[in-house]
């Protein structure tokens, strides 16, 4: 159980995020975004955060304090040159929830970590967001306890339809595409689907890959100019040659075998802002 004085900084937006947030504002807790330069964090740059705002309903940042002597909770982040009292997060070795498997996704998630500081049970939708944040191939494939894959879905193509300006059913239906997609293109060979060629991926292909249950490989070309390539739903062992093969090639990779995902940034005009750490 936390104190009353504790401080929550929170890190990129996501529904997960989301709803973190809402669940700390609930408690009457204090809370702020990570930022740098003095806007709010995005995944890329979560833990390389040299300050905090509040980020209202408008998406303006507003700047905020974090007191020096107050002790912080820090949810997917990190504020330079400082040290929480508690860190919540499954990204990294070391993290709480790193090595959970799909099983116990509620001790493994970012909020279910914060529902335990907080003593609350999770509602059926907390469970949900849980779930699909943590081990997402293996909630569709019906590997976390008490999580209706059916469910799962229509929770996650609203929030699409939502962030994307879809209709429900638009998504829904590039979620089942997708999906289709990849079992045409699964090579029982490599064990996984390839989409390589950035130009011609179907843009719900993570999203129809988890939902087949099928591991995918694909590269997307990020306005910086930098080719991105991910691989998604794959086994640890699957997850650790795909980081092995870009580690000996001089290439960044970030990942978790435990959570089936790893990147990795292939050189361009520049490489993408990142310091230390590295997230989905």
């Amino acid at each position: 159980m936390i104190d009353r004085d504790w401080h929550f900084v929170l890190g990129a937006q996501d529904p997960e995020m989301r709803e973190i947030q809402r669940v700390v504002e609930d408690e009457h807790l204090a809370w702020a975004h990570a930022a740098r330069n003095k806007r709010r964090c995005n995944p890329r740059t979560a833990y390389a955060a040299d300050g905090v705002v509040r980020v209202g309903p408008d998406q303006i940042p507003r700047p905020a304090v974090l007191p020096p002597k107050a002790p912080a909770v820090f949810v997917e982040c990190t504020v330079l040159g400082l040290e929480p009292v508690v860190r919540v997060d499954h990204h990294h070795p070391g993290d709480p929830g790193y090595e959970v498997e799909p099983e116990k996704f509620m001790d493994g998630s970012s909020l279910g970590q914060v529902l335990r500081l907080l003593e609350r049970e999770p509602t059926e939708t907390q469970r949900l967001l849980a779930a699909s944040d943590h081990c997402l191939t293996a909630a569709y494939q019906g590997r976390c306890p008490g999580v209706d894959p059916h469910e799962l879905l229509f929770l996650r193509a609203s929030w699409k339809a939502k962030v994307m300006g879809r209709t429900l059913s638009d998504v829904v239906e590039g979620i089942l595409d997708a999906a289709k997609r990849v079992k045409a293109h699964h090579d029982s060979e490599l064990g996984e689907s390839r989409f390589l060629d950035p130009t011609e991926i179907p843009p719900d292909l993570a999203e129809g890959a988890a939902y087949a249950g099928i591991p995918v490989r694909y590269r997307e070309l990020l306005p910086e100019g930098v080719l991105k390539e991910m691989f998604k739903g794959g086994t640890p062992a699957a997850v650790e040659q795909f980081m092995a093969e870009h580690e000996a090639a001089g290439r960044p990779v970030y990942g978790n075998p435990y959570r089936g995902y790893a990147g990795t940034y292939w050189s361009g005009r520049r490489m993408p802002e990142v310091a230390g750490r590295m997230v989905e």
